[in-house]
């Protein structure tokens, strides 16, 4: 960590103008994570910008509306000497900000496993529950203490990527120890401003994807597809909760098509969606990456959604060396 962070000090001090990007429709990891790299920047005696392709998650607004927290978001970033990449996998996660990219140089901050991106500095850690986590550490690690808000951020990103903790390791702790003291509120205050109201749209769309669903057994596992318009991960993230141990949810958009993959503790034990989605691009001519349990991918073409969800089935059963048969009752 040591030498990226001084690749990345010599980086800063050559830059005047600085955009931190994040992947599309920002979750509360990836928009804390850039809060937070924007404010170290600052602490260099730059000015940085923050784009968020299609704006924040209504979980992001929620939580900084409940805790009083501005939004920091400018929406565009401009000519600029040096992106930041925070939890982006994938450059198809961009939308138009990818044109930003050019030939500059490109820090990426991240905890994806495969990514189709590579970096002139990459702080990137596999092991960490969450981005916000690995920017905790930096700061940690170059003895600089974020704002209070900005500490608030962080706690809530790494609750929100981790489960609840649920897949911490012993560093989380640490570093959520250290961010609660600077963030000057009460644990529980953090927690309950979590906690959001699903919309309509998104209790339809769970319900349009749980009457789409296809479902299939591969010995001791449950594989899980459906197709939705919108709300990808929040379906897949209710498939899990069902008791599926692979959820794959397609989504058909203007000019692009899109796979999202969610994964439990025990499927992760044998394979990673990481993995899996990198052939899935492969074999598709698409973009994508992400890590053992989450992953997405995107496809700059006309596919049909049953056929790419099979193929991801597919490569599943290759990867388990198991046959899936359906599930009818």
């Amino acid at each position: 960590m040591a030498y990226r962070l001084e690749k990345l000090k010599e980086l800063l001090r050559n830059t005047q103008r600085v955009c931190i990007l994040t992947h599309r429709h920002a979750d509360l990891d990836a928009y804390a994570c850039g809060v937070a790299t924007k404010e170290l920047i600052s602490k260099f005696g730059l000015n940085a910008l923050l784009a968020i392709p299609e704006g924040p998650s209504r979980e992001v607004k929620s939580f900084i509306e409940k805790l009083g927290i501005a939004h920091q978001s400018s929406g565009n970033c401009g000519e600029t000497d040096l992106v930041f990449l925070v939890d982006v996998s994938t450059y198809a996660q961009l939308n138009e900000f990818r044109d930003l990219i050019g030939d500059g140089p490109v820090v990426v901050i991240d905890h994806h496993e495969v990514r189709n991106i590579a970096p002139t500095v990459s702080i990137v850690d596999p092991g960490a529950t969450s981005c916000s986590e690995i920017i905790a550490q930096v700061f940690r690690d170059l003895g600089i203490e974020p704002s209070g808000d900005v500490a608030t951020l962080l706690i809530g990103g790494i609750l929100s990527d981790s489960g609840r903790l649920s897949r911490a390791r012993p560093s989380t702790f640490e570093v959520l120890a250290w961010l609660l003291k600077l963030a000057g509120r009460d644990y529980r205050d953090i927690v309950n401003a979590m906690a959001e109201d699903v919309s309509f749209s998104e209790r339809m769309a769970r319900v349009k994807g749980l009457l789409r669903l296809r479902a299939y057994r591969a010995g001791d596992y449950i594989i899980c597809l459906s197709n939705v318009n919108a709300y990808e991960s929040s379906l897949a993230d209710t498939l899990i909760r069902s008791g599926c141990d692979i959820a794959l949810v397609a989504s058909e958009h203007e000019e692009e098509v899109r796979l999202f993959g969610r994964g439990n503790k025990r499927i992760t034990e044998k394979i990673s969606l990481a993995d899996v989605f990198n052939d899935l691009a492969r074999y598709f001519n698409g973009e994508g990456g992400g890590h053992a349990a989450a992953a997405a991918l995107s496809v700059r073409s006309k596919i049909d959604l049953t056929t790419m969800l099979i193929k991801a089935l597919n490569i599943i059963e290759q990867r388990l060396g198991i046959k899936a048969s359906r599930i009818s009752d």
